[in-house]
Order: structure tokens, then C-alpha cells, then sequence
């Protein structure tokens, strides 16, 4: 399995310097101007919105979950990720009907991108920093992947957060000790 090489620990620094709102307001306008059928593409100069990254776009309506989707590999320059996970998470999460206009403007949406993808061994599973760090579990039969901020949502403990990750992977919730399932951690900055 590729693991996501582009975006190391320096370039997530950089980002955290990010304004936020620019992320948010790219997916905002990516959503509405998709709903009113038309393309968005924005011109960007900002260097930093620039840099290939994995980002997910999570969308929430009076709190509740409406849609997440995103790219874990960065293989898009993170504004247009970002654009591109705005409009599937509104659309096409296959746990909900898509977004409609009328809902636009109660919409809450997180932009979250993601930082180097690595191996955890199952020993070191105590150590994950939880609401920090996010993660992902892969095997033959499918994987998974939790936002850092989904442990501290659930108040997971850092065994609960893996259990969960492979439940969200299709797996039984101890597949984790299982010597075929691999674990990755990466960090994020949400936005």
C-alpha cells in the first residue's frame, strides 16, 4: 500500500499557519456553486493552498453529520481537494441525501488536512494523542479511517478509537490484533 510521502511535518506547520477561512470558504462556495450548477474554480495565489495534501471536508447541519468525504493521498493541490471533497461530501456520502439549497446557509463545514500517514504497531496503540491524531486501518477485506476528531467527539479511549476504525474498515472491532491488519496514525490540522 502507497503511503501518502508528499505532505511531511514541516509542510503541515506551514499550513497551521493557514487562515482557516479561506479552506471554509472554498468548500462553502465549492457546495453552493455546485447546487446552483455552476463550475467553481477560483484563482489561487496563496502558495501554501498550493501544496498537495489529503484533506476530508465534514458537513454538518444544526450539529448533526450531513456528509464526510475526502482524499487521504495528496494528490491534488489542497484548494482544489478541498473544492472536490466539499462537493462529494454534499452529494455523494452514500449515508445521507444530498445537500439541498435550502439548507446552505445552516451548514457547518470542517475542513480538516491531513499530515504524513504512519505505521503503529499495535504496542504503541496507548500512546495515539487522542483528538490529535487520527487513524487508519487496512486489511484484504477493506480499511477505515477516523478523524482525530472523532475520538475526542465519542470520548474515545485510544483502544475504543482503534475498535472503531476497524468497525468503520468493515472488520470485527478486535481485527486490530490481527497480524494481516496494518495501522497507520497521522496527524491533522482542523479547520
Amino acid at each position: 500500500m502507497k503511503i501518502q510521502e508528499d505532505v511531511s511535518a514541516e509542510t503541515l506547520q506551514e499550513l497551521a499557519g493557514l487562515d482557516g477561512i479561506k479552506l471554509k470558504d472554498i468548500a462553502a462556495t465549492a457546495i453552493r456553486s455546485h447546487l446552483s450548477g455552476m463550475k467553481y474554480r477560483p484563482t489561487i495565489d496563496d502558495p501554501a493552498l498550493r501544496r498537495k495534501a489529503g484533506v476530508f471536508v465534514t458537513i454538518r447541519n444544526n450539529g448533526e453529520l450531513r456528509g464526510c468525504i475526502g482524499f487521504i493521498y495528496p494528490s491534488n493541490e489542497l484548494w482544489d481537494a478541498t473544492r472536490k471533497a466539499a462537493v462529494l461530501a454534499a452529494t455523494e456520502d452514500p449515508r445521507f441525501r444530498p445537500v439541498t439549497k435550502a439548507e446552505i446557509d445552516s451548514l457547518d463545514i470542517e475542513v480538516t488536512v491531513l499530515g504524513p500517514i504512519e505505521p503503529l504497531k499495535a504496542k504503541d496503540i496507548s500512546a495515539i494523542k487522542l483528538g490529535e491524531e487520527g487513524l487508519m486501518v487496512v486489511s484484504a477485506v477493506g480499511s477505515g479511517l477516523l478523524l482525530p476528531q472523532v475520538a475526542t467527539e465519542n470520548n474515545f479511549t485510544a483502544i475504543e478509537f482503534v475498535e472503531a476504525t476497524c468497525e468503520k474498515a468493515g472488520l470485527s472491532r478486535d481485527a486490530w490484533r490481527n497480524q494481516s491488519v496494518s495501522l497507520y496514525k497521522f496527524k491533522a490540522l482542523i479547520f
